[in-house]
């Protein structure tokens, strides 16, 4: 190779430096063409976000434009409400309510949505307990006809359900070749005279047999046996299932009557398990018919379990009742009394919503800002839920509308990611 001279290598070097400035400087400005001027970090976020998607407030802008997601007009953030509004927070993964995220809703949508809300109240807890009831017969009222020795119905004094008969009246008539036996026996010791234990022991068999007394002495009274032993009513009451049949044969096993008492009646009434602590074996309670006359009622029982379909128990009120105005089956509502307590935190009942494993409702913060928050609550007093744990005096809560904030809620919550688990 030939030398290059010193003056050569130096005009060369230049030429290098010249098109690396060059290219440099190319390369500058095509990225300030594609991604502008580095932002301001020290400007908070807030300040640049002035534009939301009210369906997505995840979605911000600093300038108008569409939501990518839904195409909606983004909608301007009204400084009024603070810089919170500025950019809506995304949801927090250990939120208080599983599923549920902090929403915004403009006042707009608030109006066309029906949205409206209520401070928590501090109120008392005398409000009384109403529950329906249903009227059903004592089980201590009830009694069987039977007869005690086999034999065939010859006669029938009461064949129909419904009618009203006194203890120890003629219901029918039932021949026994036992019961006719036995009263033969008992003519023969008596004619005999010699053995007064023997006339105690075979009266002693009739008895045994179901034989009434008065128609023992009638018999020994006429000293000709009976061909057919009046059945009588073991109690007095209403006949409310007669199974006697002319000319049937009838048996211990089988009950010819059933009878009940209803001078006095139940009152079944239906109670929530968590309105049960406000319910006192023996406490005097009202009752109202559908006819409209109260009555003084006693709680006489609390049924020891709870339905597993309606989750109330039974409570047993017992009341007179004269001139059979109340009958099985008819409905009327229990009105327990109120329990003396300290007034209690209290919600409207349309803004508590129940998922089954939780309770919650959204908190409203500002003008469009609303938060879910987890509560316990105790009775359910008319309307309003008492709130043992979660909210405090004051605080407002969504009292209607509450489900179509959750609605917006969850929605969010799961585009965001953070739906339901």
């Amino acid at each position: 190779m030939s030398d290059v001279s010193p003056r050569a290598q130096s005009v060369v070097g230049l030429v290098r430096w010249a098109i690396l400035v060059a290219v440099t400087a190319l390369a500058s400005v095509a990225l300030y063409r594609a991604w502008g001027p580095l932002p301001d970090r020290a400007a908070p976020a807030a300040a640049r976000a002035r534009y939301f998607c009210p369906m997505h407030p995840q979605i911000t802008a600093d300038a108008p434009g569409q939501c990518p997601i839904c195409h909606m007009a983004l909608e301007r953030v009204d400084d009024r409400h603070g810089d919170h509004a500025h950019a809506p927070s995304a949801p927090a993964p250990d939120a208080a309510v599983t599923g549920v995220v902090p929403v915004m809703l403009t006042l707009d949508r608030q109006q066309l949505g029906g949205v409206a809300s209520e401070p928590v109240r501090r109120e008392g807890t005398r409000d009384p307990l109403r529950v329906p009831a249903v009227i059903e017969a004592r089980e201590g009222g009830r009694a069987e006809v039977r007869v005690r020795a086999p034999g065939f119905v010859e006669r029938l004094a009461v064949r129909e359900t419904g009618v009203a008969v006194a203890q120890g009246q003629v219901l029918a008539w039932v021949y026994s070749p036992q019961v006719y036996q036995g009263q033969r026996e008992l003519l023969t010791a008596r004619g005999w005279g010699t053995q007064p234990e023997l006339v105690a022991a075979a009266r002693q068999s009739l008895d045994l047999l179901g034989m009434d007394p008065r128609d023992i002495d009638a018999m020994l009274a006429a000293g000709v046996a009976l061909r057919a032993v009046p059945l009588r009513a073991t109690a007095g009451g209403h006949v409310v299932r007669t199974a006697a049949v002319l000319g049937q044969y009838a048996t211990p096993e089988a009950a010819l009557y059933e009878l009940a008492d209803l001078s006095r009646v139940w009152a079944v009434a239906s109670v929530w398990e968590r309105d049960l602590p406000r319910v006192r074996v023996g406490a005097t309670v009202g009752f109202v018919s559908h006819g409209g006359v109260e009555r003084a009622a006693r709680v006489a029982l609390v049924e020891t379990s709870v339905s597993a379909e309606t989750r109330a128990a039974r409570v047993r009120l017992e009341l007179a009742n004269p001139g059979l105005a109340l009958r099985p089956g008819m409905y009327g509502e229990a009105t327990f009394p109120a329990l003396g307590g300290a007034a209690a935190l209290t919600v409207p009942r349309d803004a508590v919503i129940d998922t089954g494993s939780a309770r919650y409702v959204f908190v409203h913060r500002d003008a469009q800002s609303f938060e879910p928050r987890t509560i316990h609550t105790g009775a359910l007093l008319g309307e309003r839920w008492e709130v043992l744990d979660g909210l405090s005096e004051g605080e407002r809560v969504v009292s209607r509308g509450a489900f179509l904030v959750d609605s917006e809620s969850r929605l969010r919550a799961a585009l965001a990611g953070g739906g339901a688990r």
